[in-house]
């Protein structure tokens, strides 16, 4: 199994498949490519020809086998959002095919009525639905569109119905919803779903100083109450806390050591490039124009464990 120049081994791949978005949240960093320079409205989120440097679906199914080939073992799907990709069956069935891919998820903001049957048949294991809150009003301020958050709760539940595991990410800010955790707790512990509070990303540093609020507080009631608590070290060693009828986790993503320490992560952009880190720009490596131009296997896999080789802590002890 590869490992980093600081030893950390690398068993996770998060894979956008595309930039467009049917909503555009306010905070929304796209997988760290925001500010690429490729942005792509609302307007244009349904329309491929908008974005024409997507990887195909064999495209992307070769990357991923490749990058199996030097120790990926589970896959996350993301966007922007995935279910825009009219192929993401076909995604979604090539990656779970690889032999070596135990598991592949896929974060959607379910938006966009899903056969979840065909999906896990296909070979998804799990879903993570992003819902900040479940106020209307409050949601529709979140969101660059119509849609309404009834439905959005309704494809969770529909979601739940198939899947065993579905969690809700709720991204936590300061005077918009901290005050709904509770209620999302509730929620979720109704619904049987896994709650994951997330802290805010420093992608705007205007946004992120007036909306970023510390979970800290949370997290130590959590502990106090929690039956058990289980260290995910697949996920940065991040903490779990299983109460009686509910599960919980939190994620410290900014200035913590402790999260970059035990990144097991590579990410893999919409338009082929291996990206090192979610909050650096500068040291990614495009696999996708050498492949189209008819580099072999072993040509792309140097470019990944080049890519492997870039990575460093982004906050350092």
């Amino acid at each position: 199994m590869l490992k980093d120049n600081f030893g950390r081994r690398i068993k996770n791949l998060r894979i956008s498949v595309t930039q467009r978005c049917n909503l555009d949240c306010i905070y929304c960093h796209r997988e760290g490519n925001k500010a690429s320079g490729q942005e792509i409205g609302i307007a244009d989120a349904c329309d491929i020809s908008s974005y024409n440097s997507e990887m195909t679906t064999e495209e992307i199914v070769r990357i991923v086998k490749i990058s199996a080939g030097c120790g990926i073992s589970r896959v996350k799907i993301t966007g922007g959002e995935p279910m825009l990709r009219k192929d993401i069956e076909e995604i979604i069935r090539g990656i779970s095919n690889i032999s070596s891919i135990g598991e592949v998820s896929m974060t959607t903001n379910a938006a966009i009525d899903a056969d979840w049957n065909k999906l896990k048949n296909a070979g998804l294991k799990r879903v993570n639905v992003s819902l900040d809150t479940l106020d209307g009003e409050k949601y529709a301020g979140l969101i660059s569109s119509k849609i309404p958050v009834e439905k959005i709760i309704k494809n969770i539940k529909k979601a739940r119905g198939v899947f065993d595991v579905v969690k809700l990410n709720m991204v936590v800010m300061n005077g918009i919803n901290e005050n709904e955790i509770c209620d999302m707790f509730v929620f979720s512990k109704d619904n049987k779903i896994i709650l994951q509070l997330i802290e805010l990303i420093d992608s705007d540093k205007e946004f992120f100083s007036k909306y970023f609020y510390d979970l800290s507080g949370v997290e130590k009631e959590l502990e106090d109450r929690a039956d058990r608590i289980i260290t995910r070290k697949f996920m940065q060693n991040r903490k779990k806390y299983v109460l009686s009828d509910a599960e919980v986790e939190v994620v410290h993503p900014m200035h913590n050591t402790e999260f970059c320490k035990n990144c097991t992560r590579m990410r893999i952009t919409s338009d082929g490039k291996f990206k090192p880190c979610l909050m650096r720009n500068n040291n990614l490596i495009d696999f996708l124009t050498p492949m189209r131009a008819g580099a072999g296997d072993e040509k792309l896999k140097e470019l990944f464990i080049e890519a492997v080789g870039r990575r460093e802590p982004y906050f350092c002890d």
